[in-house]
């Protein structure tokens, strides 16, 4: 039986986001002929942004509100056309912006009824997004973002008459999960730290996370040893708990619901491996040997 083709949504609360957390898995689904969108809830400037989170932090009495403006515009494109290059690393195509400042992120109708529309217009299936608990829940971008995405299904999944397009119903959500959520950098964060119930493996394309990482260049993760750093502790971390050499991690919000019980070929071969073989297989280090080209003379 051929299976049905999915529709992915990914809610992402910055514009790295859309590929740092999920790129892999993502270019798994595009390469099996599945749709996928990409919308950055935020432009992503005021916390990571060379020059606006930089300069303007210490400086900005030395700016007019029309210079201020003017920069914020021009840096906004900058850090759109880097997402855009990086995401297109994994054919990732449809990559939308909510363009919101990311000076204060909280849940608003305003805000859920327009990440609604954009749920009926592209009616996906599954959506992925922030693990809604991250750090303290409020102040957290990514934790905002999750509940931003949850109020908007449940809103888009009702009749909107001021919508021509039909209600959106999904069938799963899937919160991406980055390290602070299974090992919380802070008190409060550490009574709601997720328990990552599935991995993707993605040693093919790690890669690839390097690359598109060090893409970012108006976040400073050109710097040298960043990218292959990052993608090591976050990728190789997650791999390491499910002896891969990368996966990335994710909590299925609801049970999914089958006539056989799941066993993946990956546990299968779990259960049969000697240690010499399991040892080898987590030993892989192929994303530092990725070839980019990386700042050594930065200065703040």
């Amino acid at each position: 039986m051929e299976r049905n083709r999915m529709r992915i949504l990914v809610v992402a609360g910055h514009p790295a986001d859309m590929f740092d957390h999920c790129g892999g898995t993502l270019k798994h689904h595009i390469d099996n002929g599945d749709a996928v969108t990409c919308v950055s809830i935020t432009q992503g400037l005021r916390i990571h942004d060379e020059v606006i989170s930089d300069v303007f932090r210490h400086k900005v009495g030395q700016f007019t509100e029309e210079e201020v403006q003017k920069l914020i515009a021009e840096r906004q494109k900058v850090k759109y056309k880097e997402a855009v290059e990086a995401c297109g690393l994994f054919g990732i195509k449809d990559i939308r912006f909510l363009d919101y400042d990311d000076e204060i992120l909280t849940v608003s109708p305003a805000m859920i009824t327009k990440l609604a529309k954009l749920m009926r217009e592209v009616q996906p299936n599954v959506v992925i997004t922030h693990w809604p608990y991250q750090g303290d829940m409020f102040s957290n971008h990514h934790a905002v973002t999750g509940q931003l995405a949850m109020a908007a299904i449940t809103a888009a999944s009702g009749v909107n008459f001021e919508d021509r397009n039909p209600a959106c119903r999904l069938s799963q959500i899937f919160f991406m999960l980055c390290p602070d959520d299974v090992f919380p950098g802070s008190a409060l964060g550490y009574t709601r730290q997720a328990y990552a119930q599935y991995y993707v493996d993605i040693s093919d394309c790690a890669d690839l996370k390097v690359k598109a990482v060090n893409t970012m260049k108006s976040q400073k993760y050109d710097l040298k040893g960043y990218a292959k750093k990052t993608t090591e502790y976050w990728n190789g971390n997650f791999g390491q708990k499910v002896c891969l050499p990368y996966a990335e991690a994710f909590v299925l919000n609801s049970p999914e619901v089958g006539t056989l019980l799941p066993l993946s070929d990956h546990r299968e071969w779990l259960g049969t491996a000697d240690e010499g073989e399991l040892l080898l297989r987590r030993a892989s280090l192929s994303a530092t040997e990725t070839e980019i080209e990386e700042r050594t003379d930065y200065k703040g």
